[in-house]
């Protein structure tokens, strides 16, 4: 099943990369790969809780999908 480009919260979606971790770490974990990437560092310093679809699309063009 494909995963759906759609609004998520940042920790829902971290949690569908790092379903075995509790959200907190998953969040942690994502955040430091999304890091690593400069349009990735950009959406982490908008300080926002949740991503649109085409912010989402970026993240998994960059991670690719959980």
């Amino acid at each position: 099943m494909e995963t759906a480009i759609k609004t998520y919260g940042r920790t829902e979606l971290a949690q569908l990369y790092f379903p075995a971790i509790c959200p907190r770490a998953a969040w942690a974990k994502l955040r430091l790969y999304m890091s690593g990437y400069p349009q990735l560092n950009e959406l982490l310093q908008t300080g926002h809780r949740s991503f649109m679809p085409s912010e989402v699309a970026i993240i998994f063009d960059c991670l690719g999908r959980p």
